[in-house]
C-alpha cells in the first residue's frame, strides 16, 4: 500500500485551525504533510509548529535548519523522489483507483492536496460512499 502525503496550503486565517488539520491527518493516517508552494507565511516556520504537535508523521522541508531538525525529531524527508502528485479523486472508488495505480508503479506514495473530506477518506477508504450504497441496496432488494 502506497504512503499518503498531504499539501497543505501555506497560509491561514486561524492558526489553531491549521495544527488541528495536521494532529487530525496524522491521526487518520497521513504519512506526509508537506506545504504548497503559495502563501505569504514561512514555510519552515510553518513546519516548526507542525513537528510541534505531531508526533509521527513525516515532514517535507528540502533545506531545513537545525531547529526544524530538532523539532521534528527524525521525521524530515529532505527529497520526494517516489512520490507522486495526483488529484483529488472525485470519490472512494477513485481513490482506491488511485492508490492500486501507485502501487503498480511501485511509488512511494501519493501526494494530495488537503481536503477536508480526508479526515473520512484516509482512515475508510473501503467504505462505499452513501450514493453507492444506496444503489447497491436497492439493486438487492429488486432480486
Amino acid at each position: 500500500m502506497p504512503k499518503i502525503g498531504v499539501r497543505l496550503l501555506a497560509s491561514f486565517e486561524s492558526a489553531g485551525k491549521f495544527l488541528a488539520d495536521a494532529r487530525s491527518l496524522e491521526s487518520v493516517g497521513a504519512d506526509l504533510l508537506l506545504l504548497d508552494e503559495g502563501g505569504d507565511l514561512d514555510r519552515e516556520m510553518l513546519l516548526a509548529a507542525i513537528a510541534a504537535v505531531t508526533t509521527r508523521v513525516s515532514l517535507h522541508h528540502p533545506e531545513p535548519r537545525e531547529t526544524l531538525r530538532r523539532l521534528a525529531r527524525g521525521r524530515l524527508v529532505t527529497e520526494l523522489e517516489g512520490w507522486r502528485d495526483v488529484p483529488f479523486p472525485a470519490d472512494r472508488t477513485a481513490w482506491r483507483a488511485t492508490l492500486a495505480a501507485a502501487e503498480e508503479a511501485s511509488s512511494v506514495g501519493v501526494i494530495v492536496a488537503m481536503d477536508p473530506r480526508l479526515l473520512d477518506l484516509l482512515p475508510n477508504p473501503d467504505v462505499e460512499d452513501e450514493s453507492n450504497r444506496s444503489t447497491s441496496s436497492s439493486h438487492r432488494d429488486e432480486r
